[in-house]
């Protein structure tokens, strides 16, 4: 039995990131000058996109969300946003500091191949569903305190 090579489709990952850079500008479109929002999505569910590091081309983004007294649905992620090339990218999710653009499979941290694409795809529908159902833009300080 021959194993399938895997191949990143590049142009259609920049795709991707192009999009996520736009959801992210219509989310938070100070973001260049430094900048937080913090939104409810649904019942009990708030999100927060923090800019934490920013450089004369780049931004890195935290974005949380919390899911009331559920405390296991929680999440976090880095992203990486490149101003000049108009384009975000997942840097981090959860406690997964770093991810290759395609892993040989099996490895031991049990990543799958397109794991990266993966990760920038979750990042486009989650903002696409912050855009859609987003509301109540609250406080900062409301939202540390949920």
């Amino acid at each position: 039995m021959v194993k399938s090579v895997y191949n990143v489709d590049l142009s259609a990952h920049l795709a991707e990131c192009e999009l996520n850079f736009v959801r992210l500008c219509r989310l938070l479109p100070r973001m260049e000058s430094g900048d937080c929002r913090a939104f409810a999505v649904g019942e009990r569910s708030s999100v927060r996109i923090k800019v934490v590091e920013r450089t004369p081309y780049t931004s890195l983004l935290a974005i949380t969300q919390q899911q009331g007294s559920l405390e296991e649905l929680n999440s976090r992620m880095s992203v990486r946003v490149y101003h000049d090339a108009g384009v975000a990218e997942v840097a981090s999710f959860a406690n997964c500091n770093r991810v290759l653009s395609k892993h040989s499979y099996p490895n031991r941290q049990m990543h799958q191949r397109d794991e990266k694409q993966q990760w920038n795809r979750f990042l486009g529908e989650w903002l696409e569903h912050c855009l859609d159902q987003g509301r109540s833009e609250m406080q900062v300080e409301e939202f540390t305190a949920l």
